[in-house]
């Protein structure tokens, strides 16, 4: 079982009209920043992933907490989008029910140390990315040894404003899905440090598709995963204008 962790930490990212279409990356920065997004680990390099792993047939969606009508309409609306570009199926069923899911947890930050009935190696990691002042929203992910995960759980920070709060869901719920690094980059996506969109940008979108495309295969190696991506790449950036 490999466990994967990242963190949201709130950051501005200002931009003029326009830049987005100004800001287009080259082939090779696109396929080298794409391979660290999927293979790295932002928190911790231990957990950088060996091979592929990726999400496979229906998966549930839990909720716990209260989150208002607001945070259900934003959670929907992500989890839609990443439905139509990875082409999984996502169910609402009820907690503890035994299926692969994500739990979405929607609490205070101040209750957040105070989590239990998670799976036995979640609650250390919890408890310790919890207690740090800086995390805002965070998830952490397991997958089984045919590189399929499982299980996951995104932590939301009920206590921010309506526009982080969903710029987190759509950071969390895209890293979730097996794109778990945050590295720098000079395109627009939220595939880094410093982002708080809401919206996914193309590249965001190629990164999902590429992933969930069935040339790239759960438990490919990086080096196969990199060529593979490349030729996904080169297709899709010959249609974009």
């Amino acid at each position: 079982m490999r466990m994967l962790l990242s963190a949201f930490c709130l950051a501005f990212l200002l931009a003029t009209p326009g830049a987005a279409q100004e800001l287009r990356p080259k082939l090779d920065d696109l396929v080298r920043h794409y391979a660290k997004v999927l293979f790295g680990s932002e928190y911790n390099p231990k957990l950088a992933k060996k091979a592929v792993s990726k999400w496979q047939g229906t998966v549930g969606i839990t909720i716990n907490g209260k989150p208002t009508q607001q945070l259900a309409a934003m959670t929907s609306k992500h989890l839609n989008t990443i439905a139509g570009l990875t082409k999984l199926k996502f169910k609402q069923i009820k907690p503890g029910t035994p299926m692969q899911r994500i739990d979405l947890i929607f609490m205070k930050r101040k209750h957040m140390t105070n989590i239990n009935g998670l799976p036995g190696p979640f609650m250390s990691n919890i408890r310790q990315m919890a207690a740090d002042p800086s995390m805002r929203c965070f998830f952490l992910s397991q997958s089984n040894a045919e590189n399929r995960i499982n299980y996951a759980l995104v932590m939301v920070n009920i206590d921010m404003d309506p526009a982080h709060l969903n710029a987190c869901l759509l950071e969390e719920l895209s890293q979730v899905m097996g794109l778990p690094n945050d590295v720098d980059a000079y395109w627009p996506t939220i595939f880094q440090p410093i982002d708080t969109s809401t919206e996914l940008s193309v590249w965001d979108r190629l990164y999902l598709k590429t992933l969930y495309d069935p040339r790239t295969k759960p438990g490919m190696k990086p080096v196969d995963a990199v060529f593979t991506a490349k030729g996904i790449f080169a297709e899709a950036m010959a249609k974009i204008p």
